[in-house]
């Protein structure tokens, strides 16, 4: 039974066998069986295939033998709510529609989002492993409204954010609950757990971050936990805002790789779980360096109850399928408690 699984066991506290090991971006370009579907079709229109969404999610656990699938989605689709277009050519952008400020309902995304509820669904009833659904946090998310080129340098979100706060904050809490109802729509379509993004947060200094990432993140959390499922906060740079995110109570906090798990154990309460944290290039190492270093991290983390192996940050596209696969077998043969 899923509720049974390993996954489920380390977010409860309960695990006293092998940690679980998933991956972000654990369906992707890496897989020669994605890139063989993906020569057929473009990604808005898998991201909206039942079809597809079903056959991508599932490839992982198939072929790596991962204990969670992640539904095959993107952060971005939720926008499609707020009469906004998403396009990936180039890379993921939002085309804006006339964004209101005034939060609307959103009793409207089961329509709206039906073929990601059937989705979740047949998944649930084809799956032998939990199911994780996921979502971008507000402040990640408005990044990618406000963006236009180079991302990365975040210059126009900073500028919203300190020329504009009153209106960076309504955008913000708009945001915030349109993530809640996106959460909510997968929980009932049947997802075991929810892992939230705050991929950019990691650019805001510590009051920034409790402002802008942290006070929604915790809204997020909360309404997530409130139907009895766990939840799991991702966040680049998510070591230097250890007890920002332990204020957030998530189920799980997903490390980047900047500080070990047994440094970053001892800053966060037993009663949440460590998820992480392997550098994600050193899967492009020679595999017994790449063994050397799983050992070490699993060794450092063993008889710990709430661990869960993932990567500092998702799988990219120039890493070996052999890399992920051997690394999944080893954490599988590694000596329990």
């Amino acid at each position: 039974m899923v509720r049974d699984s390993l996954l489920l066991k380390a977010l409860r506290g309960e695990n006293i066998s092998r940690p679980p090991v998933w991956f972000m971006r654990q369906a992707g370009r890496y897989q020669a069986s994605y890139r063989k579907l993906r020569q057929k079709i473009s990604l808005e229109e898998m991201f909206h295939s039942e079809r597809y969404i079903v056959e991508v999610t599932k490839l992982p656990v198939e072929e790596l033998g991962v204990d969670a699938a992640i539904v095959f989605s993107d952060i971005l689709l939720p926008f499609e709510a707020l009469g906004c277009s998403v396009t990936y050519d180039g890379g993921p952008k939002v085309i804006p529609g006339g964004l209101p400020f005034k939060n609307p309902s959103f009793d409207f995304l089961q329509e709206k989002f039906g073929f990601l509820t059937q989705s979740l669904q047949t998944l649930k009833r084809e799956l032998t492993v939990p199911l994780i659904g996921f979502c971008g946090a507000p402040f990640t998310l408005a990044s990618y409204l406000l963006e236009k080129e180079q991302h990365h340098l975040m210059k126009e979100t900073k500028r919203h954010l300190y020329q504009e706060p009153v209106k960076f904050h309504e955008l913000l809490s708009l945001l915030t609950d349109l993530v809640i109802a996106y959460a909510v729509l997968q929980i009932k379509a049947g997802c075991d757990v929810i892992q939230v993004f705050d991929s950019w947060a990691g650019v805001l200094d510590e009051e920034g971050f409790k402002t802008c990432s942290s006070f929604y993140l915790k809204k997020i959390v909360k309404a997530i936990q409130k139907l009895g499922v766990p939840s799991i906060v991702f966040c680049r740079g998510a070591c230097s805002f250890v007890q920002e995110l332990v204020d957030v109570a998530p189920t799980a906090i997903s490390f980047d790789w900047q500080r070990p798990l047994t440094y970053l154990k001892k800053e966060v309460p037993a009663s949440i779980a460590l998820q992480g944290n392997l550098d994600p290039d050193i899967l492009k190492a020679p595999l017994p360096f790449l063994e050397e270093r799983l050992c070490q991290l699993l060794q450092s983390m063993q008889g710990e109850k709430r661990f869960i192996f993932n990567l500092g940050h998702g799988v990219s596209p120039d890493i070996s399928e052999e890399a992920v696969k051997h690394a999944v077998n080893y954490i599988k043969a590694f000596p329990c408690h």
